[in-house]
């Protein structure tokens, strides 16, 4: 039998059945606590009457708004996911990330919805955390939520037929999007000789994963003041390294599909440093420096997961982002691109520099990649 919980506070009574409805199936296994007043679900928060998995409020309710809900249960229920519904389609997104929220979904919204939501708690919920680091991650205060672009992309995505051409509608809804996609679609890096201006031809040039990772990315511009230099030069350096990574996996005839991989794996890590230049008092928080891992890679490892991106995707950009040692050919091009979007190289493997963390064996993985990197350089 599930202990799961849900708490759902919203004044509409249709909404209130209508999810109830949709639970029964979604979630049979689940105990759901409904609740039409702000007021009363703070009450049962603090008194610790319930200790919900998942809470979902309406943003705009008479009285008790539901910013001071999630707020709440950020204080006192840290490891509950926290989502906000609205209807307002002009709230901006940096309202909705001072509102304590994970996720927001906007009205009306479908039973799939709210089934994606339940999918992504239950994926939280496995992680491998100590309840400690758990609920420390639950108190983090503004954290980036993605935008409708994202949220539209991704439900295109769950199509294993998806068009590429409604994949480009969605992105033209977007001017900086755009701009984003038609400079990979141009850039040298790809290794093509002609640029395009259209959209459908950068969305067909570049690939859907490298899509979503740049719409991840893009999305982020509106949570972070882009003009802060720090935020430029971390955005830059995983653009960089991302299309490193794809050349040099190109270069060595690895599938399309697998460039694409490694693109979306060093373009996505930069996350948890992004969040740390927003929030930089993080770092001193006495659970989280219990971690082995680095604490930008717990971030992002965290909110990957949170945004319900590909699962082996998230573990394979934790693991490159946290290990000493590089296993895998993935994890090898990443910690390479990374380097080389900061310095050349040499070929020769008594030119790399050694540390601490690593010893000497740790490189011989770039022998194999040699004739890569001469490429990449020489076109550079």
């Amino acid at each position: 039998m599930s202990n799961n919980q849900v708490l759902i506070v919203d004044d509409e009574q249709l909404i209130l059945k209508s999810l109830k409805r949709a639970l029964r199936r979604i979630a049979p296994l689940w105990t759901v606590h409904l609740y039409e007043s702000g007021q009363e679900a703070l009450s049962d928060l603090k008194s610790g009457v319930i200790q919900p998995d998942l809470v979902m409020c309406d943003r705009l309710m008479p009285g008790t708004r539901g910013d001071d809900v999630l707020l709440e249960c950020r204080m006192h229920n840290p490891e509950a996911i926290r989502l906000l519904m609205t209807g307002d389609t002009r709230i901006d997104i940096k309202e909705i990330v001072a509102s304590n929220v994970h996720i927001y979904i906007s009205k009306p919204f479908e039973h799939d919805d709210i089934n994606n939501v339940f999918n992504r708690v239950i994926r939280l919920k496995a992680l491998p955390l100590n309840i400690d680091i758990r609920r420390a991650l639950g108190r983090l205060e503004h954290l980036p939520v993605l935008n409708e672009t994202c949220q539209k992309l991704d439900e295109l995505f769950k199509n294993q037929n998806v068009e590429l051409s409604d994949v480009a509608k969605v992105v033209e809804t977007d001017p900086t999007l755009v701009a984003v996609v038609l400079q990979a679609a141009n850039s040298p890096f790809l290794g093509f000789r002609t640029q395009v201006s259209s959209i459908d031809k950068a969305v067909k040039r570049v690939g859907l994963n490298t899509i979503k990772s740049i719409a991840i990315a893009s999305s982020l511009g509106e949570t972070y003041d882009v003009n802060d230099s720090r935020f430029r030069d971390i955005v830059e350096h995983a653009f960089a390294s991302a299309f490193i990574a794809s050349r040099l996996m190109r270069l060595r005839e690895f599938p399309s599909e697998q460039a694409e991989y490694a693109f979306s794996m060093c373009m996505l890590a930069c996350i948890g440093e992004l969040y740390l230049i927003g929030s930089p008092d993080t770092v001193y928080n006495e659970d989280l420096q219990q971690a082995s891992q680095p604490l930008s890679a717990l971030i992002t490892y965290y909110l990957l997961t949170l945004w319900g991106i590909e699962e082996r995707l998230v573990e394979d950009i934790f693991r490159a982002s946290s290990e000493v040692k590089c296993s895998g050919h993935f994890s090898e091009v990443f910690y390479l691109a990374r380097r080389l979007a900061h310095e050349p190289i040499e070929n020769n493997l008594a030119d790399l520099p050694s540390n601490g963390d690593r010893r000497a064996d740790d490189y011989a993985f770039v022998a194999q990649w040699r004739d890569a990197i001469s490429a990449f350089q020489e076109s550079s």
